[in-house]
């Protein structure tokens, strides 16, 4: 399962999620004001046991590339 750290109220991150959907990822959302120990990413980020695959302005293909998939 895969984090995907965002803020509420942020559009980039509600778009950059779509690509999340697209991979057929499997993942939870949580939102940094409800865990503020994850306040050590660039938000979005999408982490996997506590490492950060992507973090801030990514593209589909940067996530398809930190997984392994592009």
């Amino acid at each position: 399962m895969y984090i995907y750290l965002a803020k509420k109220n942020c559009l980039s991150c509600d778009q950059q999620e779509r690509y999340l959907w697209a991979m057929g990822l499997p993942y939870e959302r949580w939102d940094i004001e409800d865990h503020p120990e994850m306040g050590g990413f660039e938000l979005p980020a999408v982490i996997k046991n506590g490492v950060a695959l992507v973090q801030g302005s990514f593209s589909e293909e940067d996530l398809a590339r930190a997984l392994g998939r592009g």
